[in-house]
């Protein structure tokens, strides 16, 4: 029979982390292990960590790593765990408390009550106790339930007076701190931070962090550059949050209420927060390194016009060009003859640029102010109708646990849920709007053909880091205008099919430095240029 126990030791606060909190739990440990010549097999503390949601038994808590020890199998059966009371065991849902205590008995681990110097054992469980357990852990969430009330009643108090700007806590984001009861801004973090978010609209998460991390010698991780770049109190907003447990029976943190506009002092530019977003969204996950597309300004419009395969975009300095990836491996509908297929990058882009006529990007960025803004509104609406969406939700789901619990509904839940559906609707009709104003300004031949006299042709090469943002931002935008653009190697041609149904077949002028361009729609075009590479004899 195996002498081995694990003492553990669990409080909430790491205020009673020096007080006589710890040290009476590991007295009465001390005196047990003593008394029944067992022994420790390691200590188990869970400093400064509530148990009334369950976290110390949870994927991040010390005892939650036992459990799963226990459940695996990997504890010794007949090992003791010793604990003071039942509170330091679990104050969460008598459900759950039930749950972590019967999975320990039936593993056959002995659990220890030192404070009743109580022994629990599933060989020799009666009714009683597991009945007085119960009640302990029933007592302790009412107990927690009851200091929890007080404190969220404290902070729907605090959060008015948020609402109506007042400071009511000290802990704010890294940037900021308080003094006399005003935010006092740290400018040298944030100038990094706007440094940061300069750097994202030109590179990659990974190589704009590493860059930072160069420029002021930090060790900022790519999870956190994530984070930082998506925080909107960096544009002053506050969401105050509640933890609660979502479907799956995980704690996590969630909006609570409207957020609170302006409650921060605004550090990064609103404009360029969502620029950042914007680039941020238009990246395809597991696409490689973004730092190797840099010249490419057809990222993720391109393709061939035979197979529909993807064009890779290879640079070796003097000589660049695209190359049909499915030809490759003999996938592309060509004749196997015929080889791989590619286009020299300097030749494609001439005949794109000489298309547009110099697309002014410069013009749609920084002149359309009102695409700016309406990209802006759009976005925020989107967030608010998102916040709306999670509220109705919790709503809706407490109503379904009160039918279910067989409670009466209050009628201000049917108000309050009426409410959120009619601002969601107004929501979604003004965003509706909104999206179709945008669409007018970036999808139409018309805002195509405007754009003139942008020198992206001449920078197309330039290793600046002036040059890299430009045509980062030029391939966005044209990411809002094109749906696609599929190249004919063979032909030295490219079909431009844009957002609004039009398409434009381009194709080399021998002789003449304008393209030939023709005005037809996506069949008669592919008509044209399969017809074209049929007569084509590979050199």
């Amino acid at each position: 029979m195996t002498k081995k126990c694990f003492p553990y030791v669990r409080f909430s606060s790491t205020r009673q982390e020096d007080g006589s909190t710890r040290t009476r739990q590991n007295e009465l440990i001390d005196a047990f292990v003593t008394k029944h010549g067992l022994d420790v097999d390691r200590h188990l503390e869970d400093a400064g960590t509530s148990a009334h949601r369950g976290k110390n038994a949870g994927a991040e808590g010390v005892l939650g790593q036992f459990l799963r020890q226990v459940r695996m199998g990997e504890i010794d059966k007949g090992s003791y765990l010793l604990i003071e009371n039942f509170d330091r065991l679990s104050r969460d849902k008598i459900v759950r408390s039930n749950k972590i205590f019967t999975d320990l008995l039936y593993a056959g681990i002995k659990i220890v009550i030192l404070d009743k110097n109580k022994i629990y054992d599933a060989e020799n469980l009666d009714f009683g106790d597991w009945i007085s357990a119960l009640v302990e852990f029933e007592r302790a969430n009412a107990e927690s339930e009851r200091k929890s009330d007080f404190s969220s009643k404290a902070w729907k108090f605090n959060r008015e007076k948020m609402r109506n700007g007042e400071i009511v806590t000290k802990k704010v984001p890294g940037w900021l701190k308080v003094e006399n009861n005003a935010f006092v801004i740290d400018y040298l973090k944030v100038e990094r931070i706007n440094t940061l978010f300069k750097l994202s609209l030109s590179k990659g998460l990974q190589e704009a962090t590493r860059e930072y991390n160069d420029l002021y010698s930090e060790k900022l991780a790519i999870h956190q550059t994530q984070y930082l770049l998506s925080n909107r109190k960096l544009i002053g907003e506050h969401s105050p949050q509640k933890i609660h447990y979502d479907d799956a029976g995980q704690l996590k943190r969630k909006d609570e209420g409207d957020p609170i506009p302006n409650y921060y002092p605004a550090v990064v530019d609103e404009k360029l927060f969502y620029q950042v977003q914007e680039v941020i969204k238009a990246r395809r996950p597991f696409a490689g390194r973004y730092s190797g597309q840099r010249y490419n300004v057809f990222r993720d419009l391109i393709l061939c016009f035979h197979c529909n395969g993807t064009m890779r975009y290879m640079n070796k300095g003097e000589r660049d060009y695209f190359l049909c990836t499915n030809s490759m491996t003999g996938k592309c509908h060509i004749p196997a003859n015929y080889g791989q297929l590619s286009i020299r990058g300097k030749k494609l882009f001439g005949l794109f640029f000489a298309f547009t006529d110099g697309l002014n990007v410069s013009a749609l960025l920084e002149e359309n102010t009102q695409a700016e803004e309406l990209k802006a509104e759009t976005m925020k609406m989107k967030a608010k109708r998102d916040q709306i969406t999670s509220r109705l939700e919790d709503f809706k789901a407490e109503v379904k646990t009160m039918i279910m619990d067989g409670k009466t509904i209050p009628s201000t839940y049917n108000e309050l849920i009426s409410d959120l559906e009619s601002n969601r609707t107004h929501i979604d009709q003004e965003l509706e709007q909104k999206t179709k104003e945008l669409d007018q300004i970036y999808m139409s031949e018309k805002s195509f053909s405007g754009l003139k006299d942008n020198d992206i042709a001449s920078i197309i090469y330039d290793r600046s880091e002036e040059s890299v943002e430009k045509r980062v931002r030029y391939n966005n935008e044209l990411k809002k205008i094109i749906k696609k653009i599929k190249v004919n190697c063979l032909m030295v041609s490219m079909q431009v099919e844009f957002f609004n149904g039009v398409t434009r077949f381009i194709m080399e002028n021998e002789g003449n430095e304008a393209p030939l361009m023709m005005e037809h729609n996506f069949e008669e075009s592919a008509k044209i240029m399969y017809a074209a590479s049929k007569n084509y004899i590979p050199k």
